[in-house]
């Protein structure tokens, strides 16, 4: 039995450490005096018998040996031996590693190839997960998920998988990586071989002036020798004369030659300029490489599946639609679209594709509501004589751009088919639409990405509206309900009459089997105009005092059409705010409407609705005619403010 032989560090240990050694020694207590091992073990039979602790996610054990006194008996020693022998031997054996997982040493960090496989996006971002599926014997593991996207927030990420497997941690980490750029062998080399011309030309130029100054010498020279001769019959005229024009040649040429070498210099130090700067100006680009590496625990060898999830930034879906109208089958069908589009910096390739409603960036307490306060301010009252507000809504656009509640752009492929509709999910205040097919969408791609939804029609009641007073366009609105299981987002939508197109409008958020009401544009075939007949200004009253102006206004309704039309006409008349203004109508042929919706909120404020059948063919003389008398009275002396003809 071993005493004081092992024992787990977080007993007493005592540290010695060696500065020639990679490890601690470990010294433990003794369990007597001695510290000796039962038995008796010689000092010599532990020579180099100290063992360094393993790390393991248990306890580290060390054996170390205890100094007893040595045994002079050479045969007890001999037994002593043997005995160490044993010691030595059952101590080696407990220090033996067992065959357990956890005790096995984690192999190296595992490179994954993945890419991303279902992103669900969002107003702005985008949820992207990478699924690999992986062979992985049992231990502890880390996987190497590189070539992140640049708008990712490393923040968000999470790991999840499947089977005999746990996550244990994840770390996130930048590098920035420096490239030379493709051509940097071939730049250097055309600075090599431009400095090689440079130092080539001045080579030339400095042999020649080297040349210039042994010539000119050379005249000194001879200079010299004919100077003694001067004015004595000796001097050689001729040879003077041929020494002169050999001298003047050839220092004419070397001169020309040294210029046309000077300017090889600078052409050649030109030369060396521009690929010296193309050099410095490609400096090689860098980049930031974004990993993670997921670290996980297999209890049991097998496939594996890994999931990497993070936010990314710069994507967006928006909803589309287009809305096609059919005014003989008095129905309508939408058909529900979206429009993906990203920068997160990587492509989503073959994806699996899930639009989502919801805000992650968004808070989920609700706003604190603040008191608000009023008091008492002299109000200045304006009228507007430009603009005819029905119920609740406006007047349409005078393009039949479509104004009212309603939907997108043209479809960039209206002529796709697709073979299933989305799946819907719908929890607490946000929708979420799978799509039955995958998505491949390119990232900082300049157009957005369309895809579909699903389409559903639905009955409609088709009436034209005329507002005479504004236009003489007479708008087809079409009134319907949400017949799908969907909830229609706000977003843009396309109108369009038969095969037509007619404009754009927009949808208002619309649940599930509620009212919706879209205009689809003018119809060309159907005109309507206001004219004042008449105007007259007098005194009323038994004993005068009161200023009375009649007015008489007929409205005509042409119907170009091979078929009889409803259309509900709107005109206005002034709404008196004193008592000593009164404004009424009279003579109202046909009779206003007798809805009750109008008679309660739109009949107070002045405004005049009709509900009428124009018949086919009614145009010109034969139009449908409508008239009415307006008859408004002030005291006299009371400055009224201005009023439409």
């Amino acid at each position: 039995m071993l005493h004081g032989g092992c024992s787990p560090v977080n007993d007493q240990i005592k540290h010695q450490g060696s500065p020639n050694s990679s490890f601690n020694r470990v010294l433990f207590p003794s369990s007597d005096s001695s510290g000796a091992i039962e038995g008796g073990v010689p000092p010599k039979a532990w020579m180099g018998g100290i063992f360094p602790g393993r790390r393991e996610h248990g306890p580290v054990w060390n054996v170390v040996p205890h100094e007893t006194q040595r045994n002079p008996d050479p045969r007890k020693e001999s037994d002593d031996m043997r005995i160490s022998a044993a010691a030595l031997m059952l101590s080696t054996l407990a220090m033996m590693p067992t065959t357990d997982a956890s005790a096995a040493p984690s192999p190296g960090p595992i490179e994954i190839d993945s890419r991303p496989t279902k992103v669900t996006a969002y107003q702005g971002r985008a949820w992207v997960e990478r699924t690999v599926s992986i062979d992985l014997e049992s231990g502890l593991h880390r996987l190497v998920f590189r070539d992140l996207p640049h708008r990712w927030q490393s923040e968000s990420v999470q790991g999840r998988v499947s089977g005999n497997a746990k996550v244990v941690g994840i770390d996130t980490m930048s590098n920035q990586i420096s490239n030379a750029p493709k051509n940097m062998t071939e730049l250097i080399e055309a600075v090599r071989q431009a400095a090689g011309a440079v130092q080539h030309a001045k080579d030339s130029l400095a042999v020649t002036d080297a040349s210039i100054d042994y010539l000119q010498s050379m005249m000194s020279k001879a200079s010299s020798g004919e100077q003694r001769n001067a004015g004595t019959a000796s001097l050689d005229i001729a040879s003077v004369q041929q020494q002169m024009e050999f001298f003047s040649q050839q220092l004419r040429s070397l001169l020309q030659t040294r210029m046309d070498e000077a300017g090889a210099v600078e052409d050649r130090q030109r030369e060396l300029e521009v690929a010296e700067s193309k050099l410095s100006r490609a400096g090689g680009s860098s980049r930031t490489e974004r990993t993670a590496e997921v670290e996980l625990v297999v209890s049991e060898s097998g496939v594996v599946e890994v999931t990497l999830g993070y936010l990314v930034t710069k994507a967006n879906w928006s909803p589309r639609y287009d809305v096609r109208g059919d005014l003989e089958g008095e129905s309508v069908r939408i058909e529900y679209g979206a429009e993906v589009q990203q920068q997160s910096g990587e492509d989503w390739t073959d994806v699996t594709l899930v639009l989502s409603t919801a805000q992650p960036s968004r808070a989920a307490n609700p706003p604190t509501l603040e008191p608000v306060y009023v008091n008492v301010l002299d109000p200045s009252h304006g009228m507007e004589h430009d603009s005819l507000v029905i119920g609740n809504g406006m007047v349409p656009p005078p393009a039949a751009m479509g104004a009212g509640r309603g939907g997108g752009e043209r479809s960039l492929a209206k002529d796709m088919e697709y073979a299933s509709d989305a799946e819907i999910r719908s929890g607490g205040s946000s929708v979420t639409f799978t799509l039955p097919r995958r998505m491949t969408v390119k990232t900082n791609s300049k157009s957005a990405q369309r895809t579909r939804i699903a389409e559903f029609e639905s009955d409609v009641d088709f009436t034209f509206v005329a507002m005479p007073v504004l236009t003489e366009q007479v708008y087809l609105r079409g009134r319907f309900t949400n017949a799908s299981d969907y909830q229609l987002l706000p977003g843009r939508g396309g109108i369009f009459m038969g095969g037509d197109y007619v404009g754009p409008t927009d949808l208002a958020s619309t649940a599930p089997g509620a009212d919706m009401e879209l205009y689809f544009g003018a119809d060309p075939a159907l005109t309507a105009s206001e004219t004042m007949l008449k105007r007259n200004t007098g005194s009323a009253g038994v004993f005068g005092g009161w200023i009375r102006t009649d007015s008489s206004y007929v409205i005509k309704v042409d119907n170009g059409s091979g078929r009889p039309v409803k259309v509900e006409l709107w005109d206005r008349r002034p709404v008196s705010r004193s008592d000593e203004i009164d404004v009424a109508v009279v003579g109202i042929d046909p009779a206003l409407s007798t809805d009750a919706v109008y008679l309660a909120d739109d009949a107070p404020r002045g405004l005049m609705r009709w509900d009428i059948t124009v018949p086919a063919g009614r145009t010109g003389e034969d139009a449908f005619t409508l008239s009415y008398d307006l008859r408004l009275e002030h005291k006299e002396g009371v400055v009224i403010t201005p009023w439409p003809e």
